[in-house]
């Protein structure tokens, strides 16, 4: 009871504070959306659907930032697909690859990924959905930071499942909900990079749509209502 109580206080001040600042959702924003050649924290994980953002850099000289958001199936699940526009759909259910289901894990995963020359002189948060309702608030995200110079100075990158525990405390902020990998819904990720006086520099930013996968007695009714309609549209003839 106390924590629920806490749970509900912090979601409360939240929305208060978002009101006061103007926050706003996470939408799906880019420079580019297609490949960018990382390796996500492993082998085999796509890495042609990227919504990637940079700053700098030119048709000879490298990117001084560039970073990369992208959402893919966890090893053998259902694949992810996307609209070429940083929207993806992804389905539910609870993965089946340890530690998962002791540990339930979603089929799908989200990788980022911080690289270019001068990553050193950024701080940057990567904000991530728990809410499966739409248009969650910015504030209402978890979110790890990554302070300027915390890092090696070439890349950052990982492969992260919203299942994962570590996500739900320590360095994150209040994510006032809790993660049901059966639920369908929406999900959206930001990684933002701020400059050295804390103002925004670059984002990248994609949505997860997760549908639910009908029963096979739904998939049977909506084939009888199919053929329903076609028998009335013949007598009609």
């Amino acid at each position: 009871m106390i924590i629920r109580a806490r749970s509900i206080a912090l979601a409360a001040a939240a929305l208060c504070l978002a009101g006061a600042a103007g926050a706003a959702p996470i939408t799906a924003a880019f420079d580019r959306f297609g490949l960018l050649n990382v390796t996500f924290a492993g082998t085999g994980i796509p890495n042609n659907a990227v919504a990637v953002t940079t700053i700098g850099g030119g048709q000879t000289a490298p990117a001084e930032l560039i970073l990369g958001l992208t959402a893919h199936q966890r090893y053998n699940a259902a694949p992810v697909t996307n609209d070429g526009a940083g929207t993806f759909t992804a389905q539910t259910g609870v993965s089946l690859v340890s530690p998962s289901p002791g540990d339930p894990h979603a089929t799908w995963n989200f990788g980022y990924h911080i690289g270019g020359t001068n990553t050193t002189q950024y701080s940057f948060k990567l904000f991530y959905d728990f809410d499966p309702a739409a248009d969650t608030d910015e504030t209402a995200h978890g979110r790890i930071e990554f302070p300027a110079g915390g890092f090696p100075p070439v890349f950052l990158q990982n492969s992260w499942n919203l299942g994962m525990n570590f996500l739900d405390g320590g360095a994150t902020q209040p994510s006032f909900a809790s993660f049901d990998p059966n639920v369908a819904g929406q999900y959206t990720f930001a990684l933002v990079a701020y400059n050295a006086n804390g103002g925004e520099a670059a984002r990248s930013a994609i949505v997860v749509n997760v549908n639910g996968v009908p029963e096979p007695t739904s998939l049977a009714l909506a084939g009888l209502a199919l053929a329903g309609l076609g028998f009335v549209g013949r007598r009609k003839a």
